[in-house]
């Protein structure tokens, strides 16, 4: 009895028009959305790679340690295609410099290390952000909702539902026979529309998936297949409470618009417009650090001044001279900074005939010095950034309301395209930076990282 429940359900389901046109609407908006994320995904990696290349040529014309400035780069993930999550959001890419710290800020400032490649216009990327998981989180689920909504209080209107009861067959059969037919009446459009998306998606020659990733869509597949089932189990629970198919459908509608567009737009923007972690302007913060350069500053100059080296230039032993290349000779302090990063050196002629022992000893000790404030102002600048990922989280907590938040939630976790791969991009920058510390510390290139030979 109950085969013959599914049976029957599946078959009703199958030879309706709202199978077909379901179908043909979940198949055509799949195959658009990742048609744009395949090309995204395809100038996004022409542009990282342009970038690596680039930053290798620059490498090999780092003749001293002053010009070291190497970059980390952020690999598009190949599963933004079926995900685009944070793929399109924040730095694609981060200078490295000793004096200068990680951070991000909202407004855009001059020397900043997380950098942008890119277009930021706003309705292009709004564009971008409907991929295969967008398609599914609102066609599949109003499909749900449609093959649902008249299984039982259809049967009651028409009066078929009697008919059905007057068998042997427990009323909690009935149900489970109708939930397993209207989910294996869903399940080949699921299947065909993410059969077709990896299609597309294998069809453009540079992605390149891996079985660690076809594992992960497989994920995605099951994952998707439980949201579905959500939404129809939804449908299918308010068709019993419900006497006429049409309340079922008003009412099941009105819940699907709530959960699906209103309340996680809803609760992100309820939590800007009143965070619940408030936080100082970011230039407040960058005031901040520009103190903590005066500190340093102040540090280095007594120094300086113990050791007697507060005329540089006479404290330089040189080779001996004539008058006209005593004239010639030339010392120079540069110094470039913006508040939140300090950098300065010397620029010094003829240093082949100058004792450089006097750089390598005032360098020698403010370079170390530097880097521990620079890692002083990174943890000022740093603690807006925290308080929009603390305000961030209060809104996805917010957001776990709803199943289809959820959903795309849990989808971003599986494709490692969540908010929280950005975050670990930039984290691994900041290591990165740790070790080019390391490595100088090692090769003992600090007294002559700030010293320009001209």
């Amino acid at each position: 009895m109950l085969w013959l429940v599914i049976q029957r359900e599946f078959v009703s389901n199958v030879l309706t028009s709202r199978f077909l046109i379901g179908l043909i609407v979940c198949l055509l908006s799949t195959a658009v959305a990742v048609f744009v994320q395949v090309d995204n995904y395809e100038k996004r990696l022409a542009g990282y790679n342009a970038a690596v290349q680039e930053a290798e040529a620059e490498a090999q014309k780092w003749e001293l340690y002053y010009y070291i400035r190497p970059k980390a780069h952020r690999k598009p993930n190949p599963l933004g295609i079926f995900n685009v999550g944070a793929e399109n959001f924040g730095a694609n890419t981060v200078t490295i410099e000793l004096a200068k710290p990680v951070f991000e800020l909202t407004f855009p400032i001059g020397g900043e290390p997380a950098q942008k490649r890119g277009s930021d216009n706003p309705f292009l990327a709004m564009f971008l952000t409907i991929d295969v998981v967008f398609v599914f989180k609102i066609v599949l689920s109003a499909l749900a909702i449609l093959f649902a909504f008249n299984t039982i209080s259809g049967e009651k209107e028409d009066g078929t539902l009697k008919l059905v009861l007057s068998n042997a067959i427990p009323r909690d059969m009935i149900v489970l026979g109708k939930y397993l037919g209207g989910m294996l009446s869903l399940f080949p459009i699921v299947l065909i529309s993410l059969i077709v998306a990896l299609v597309i998606a294998l069809s453009s020659r540079v992605t390149d998936f891996d079985g660690n990733h076809i594992s992960h869509i497989v994920l995605i597949f099951a994952v998707s297949l439980l949201y579905v089932s959500t939404w129809y189990l939804l449908g299918l629970l308010l068709s019993i409470w419900t006497k006429t198919p049409a309340t079922t459908l008003i009412l099941s509608m009105v819940i699907w618009v709530m959960l699906t567009i209103v309340h996680s737009n809803m609760a992100t923007f309820v939590v800007e417009q009143f965070p619940p972690y408030q936080s100082k302007p970011e230039a407040a913060y960058v005031q901040s650090a520009a103190d903590v350069w005066d500190q340093f500053r102040k540090e280095r100059d007594i120094y300086i001044k113990q050791r007697g080296y507060e005329n540089l230039r006479d404290s330089i032993a040189w080779e001996p001279e004539t008058r006209s290349e005593r004239t010639n000779r030339f010392i120079s302090f540069f110094d470039i900074g913006f508040g939140f990063y300090l950098i300065e050196g010397y620029i010094v002629r003829d240093i082949d005939k100058a004792d450089t022992s006097i750089f390598q000893e005032i360098l020698g000790y403010q370079e170390p010095l530097r880097i521990a404030y620079a890692d002083k102002a990174e943890e000022i600048l740093n603690r807006p950034a925290k308080e929009r990922e603390r305000n961030a989280k209060f809104a996805d907590a917010l957001s776990r309301i709803s199943f289809a938040d959820v959903y795309h939630f849990a989808v971003g976790k599986i494709a490692g395209t969540d908010r929280q791969s950005y975050n670990n991009f930039i984290q691994d920058s900041r290591a990165y930076k740790r070790k080019i510390v390391e490595y100088l510390k090692d090769k003992e290139g600090f007294p002559m990282t700030r010293v320009r030979l001209i």
